[in-house]
């Protein structure tokens, strides 16, 4: 493979590589009448569902957004947590442990927009409905709340109407809110290709066959000239 073939080949390689975008969202500018949002706390948890497009190689999920505010003083990388779960007749189901979360070094006691980010992207399968829930090991915080529908993001996907959950039991238990949802975003790829094909070799591998078949020629070069 020469020069200008390899390059191509990094070329359509790199370019089936999709950007990072927002999947669905329901952030502002999405307003909303509700001055105040649902407490999260050690045992009150809340949860908003969303449902995936249709994609055909599925989603990749990078990171989550959510409208949080800090009431109590606490450290929030040890003990505000979010969480993805299944979903079990329109409430969350269990927790889907591989799907871990980083949390922002800081929250505010203010409302505004915190990015948690997963410590390895995640696949999330087409037409399916997930739950993000939080919670927290100790300390108090408000998530913000949209009686509103309208929302953005990939086609097919879609944050639950009437969706607003919490538990005052720590997940034992579901009721819904006096509202539409949660204010969050959903942010990651879409997949656009399957995995490439195991039988063609990386870029490295092919640098590493060149130089082999650089060396097997010299070699018979060499006994061609001893011959002579």
């Amino acid at each position: 493979m020469g020069g200008g073939s390899l390059a191509l080949f990094l070329s359509l390689s790199l370019g089936q590589q999709a950007s990072a975008t927002t999947l669905v969202s329901n952030l502002p500018p999405t307003t909303t009448s509700l001055p105040d949002g649902g407490t999260v706390s050690s045992n009150t948890w809340g949860g908003s569902s969303f449902t995936t497009g249709s994609g055909s190689y599925g989603y990749t999920l990078n990171s989550v957004t959510l409208r949080f505010a800090q009431i109590t003083s606490a450290t929030p990388p040890n003990n505000l947590f979010v969480r993805l779960y299944n979903d079990n007749s329109g409430n969350p189901g269990s927790e889907i442990t591989s799907f871990t979360f980083t949390n922002p070094g800081s929250i505010t006691t203010t409302t505004a927009n915190n990015i948690f980010t997963l410590t390895t992207p995640q696949t999330l399968a087409a037409n399916t409905t997930f739950w993000l829930v939080a919670g927290s090991g100790s300390g108090q915080y408000v998530w913000a709340l949209t009686d509103s529908v309208n929302q953005t993001g990939e086609p097919g996907w879609s944050i639950g109407n009437n969706s607003a959950r919490f538990s005052p039991n720590g997940g034992g238990s579901w009721t819904p809110y006096i509202a539409n949802a949660f204010q969050f975003s959903v942010n990651g790829t879409v997949n656009t290709s399957p995995p490439p094909p195991t039988n063609i070799p990386e870029p490295g591998s092919v640098v590493a066959l060149l130089g082999l078949g650089g060396l097997g020629l010299a070699s018979r070069l060499k006994k061609l000239s001893t011959r002579a």
